[in-house]
Formats: C-alpha cells, structure tokens, sequence
C-alpha cells in the first residue's frame, strides 16, 4: 500500500500483506521507506499524523551524524539507531562503500546461497545480530506505524521488513515480491539522496538502473536458506536471542485489528 508523503519516493506501508494462516498485517503498524533527512518540515507532520509512532534508523554512524534524523529528537515518535555494521568502522566514510547499492559494494561475503545480494544481506545477521533483533523488537513495540529504512530503503531495509514479515507467517513469494517493489523508484531516489551532503560524495553520474534495481531472487534465497537450514526463520532467530515474548509481540502489532 503506498503512502503519499511530499518527498518520499519509496514509502509503503505493508498493511493487506496476507498470511499463509488468512490474517492479514493490520495497516499502519509496519512502514518500508528511504532517509528522510530533506523532507520539510510539513512531510514529516504528515508522517506523525498518519501515525508514524517509531522510526527504526538502519543506517550507519557515520550517516547518521552526517545527516541526523528529523525524528531523532522529536516528541512523540520513538527513534531508534541500529546500524548493521561493525562499530569498529561504523563512523568511517568507507562503511559507504559497504552500505548503499550503488557502488562497488566491498562488504567480503562468506558464499551462502548462491546469490550475492543474498549473501551480503545475511552478513547483517553475523556481524549485528544484536541490531537485527533489536530492530525487529521495536517494531514488535510499537504504539503505531514502525517505520523501517535505511539510505535507499532496499538493503537494509528490505531484509529487516523481510524477516517481520517472514516471522508472522507472509509467505516467502509476496515477500520477494514486495522487496522487488522498490525497483519502481529506486534510481529516482538515489538521484534524490545525492542532495544530501553526506552522500552527494558518493554521486557516480549516471546510475545503471539493472545494476541497482531489485529483484525477488536475493530475497528469495535468504529466506529458503534460513528455512532449509534452521526450519524457518523464527527458528534462525531464536539462538540470536529472539524469544517466545517477542514472538507474540510482533504478532499483535502486526496481526491483531
């Protein structure tokens, strides 16, 4: 379901996400976007009175004290920081490198499931499992719309919105699916976040639109690969720390009318 908010091009909210079981996710409980550091200040109003409640921030140090948060200090919206990558380089400019999908990724993949993307993403899991869960905790805690994203809102973003959806039951087809989604605006909202100072230092021209857009294969593989190897990604997550009071949780955030 796609929000309209002045200045996001890749914000949606999951609500009508069906299950395997016949629940649906409950609109307004879990929001995918971009970063929202060059919305006005009238777009982030109209963020807070569709009920955005938490912003869940994937980005790095190294982002976020560059281009701070519009919500990190505002009342009345819970803001949590969780970057997945190493705190030893998380406030280095090279963590960019690793970080947005449009440059010569050097993020070193242990090869897993064949797929590249796949493999990257299931490093997040490895290297900040603390952040993973942590994520997925509060959009299990939310009062109203959780609101996930990162730089672009595809990596990052994608696979943390794919293991909630994943936890509650959505099968793995309509979650690849609303992954590939993104590739409708992904090179409008890169050519966007080339504004921001923070990243306009990243800004390679041209982008190749087959080079950055999504497909539903990664996701595709992640989730068969946590399925084939631990039983389902719930069972991925527990040795992680995810327990049964997180499960229910998530459950009622997202499930329950």
């Amino acid at each position: 379901m796609t929000l309209r908010v002045d200045g996001l091009l890749n914000l949606r909210d999951l609500g009508g996400t069906p299950t395997g079981t016949g629940a649906t996710v409950q609109p307004g409980r879990l929001w995918r976007s971009e970063n929202q550091t060059l919305l006005t200040p009238a777009a982030l109003d109209a963020l807070v009175e569709q009920g955005l409640s938490d912003v869940i921030d994937l980005r790095t140090d190294f982002e976020v004290n560059g281009s701070p948060s519009p919500f990190a200090e505002r009342a009345g919206v819970a803001y949590h920081h969780l970057s997945y990558f190493p705190t030893a380089a998380d406030d280095d400019a090279d963590v960019l490198d690793q970080a947005l999908p449009w440059v010569d990724n050097e993020l070193k993949v242990t090869p897993v499931t064949g797929n590249e993307h796949a493999d990257g993403y299931l490093m997040f899991l490895a290297m900040r499992p603390d952040s993973v869960i942590a994520a997925l905790r509060a959009i299990a805690g939310a009062e109203g719309a959780a609101l996930v994203h990162c730089a672009v809102g595809r990596d990052r973003t994608g696979f943390t919105v794919a293991l909630a959806l994943a936890l509650v039951g959505v099968a793995d087809d309509v979650i690849a699916a609303d992954y590939a989604r993104t590739a409708d605006a992904i090179v409008d909202v890169i050519a966007n976040l080339w504004k921001d100072p923070t990243y306009e230092a990243e800004a390679g021209g041209r982008i190749d639109p087959d080079a950055v857009r999504p497909t539903p294969e990664p996701m595709l593989a992640i989730l068969d690969h946590l399925t084939r190897t631990h039983g389902s990604v719930r069972a991925a997550l527990t040795p992680l720390g995810w327990t049964d009071a997180d499960q229910a949780a998530l459950e009622r955030h997202l499930l329950d009318a």
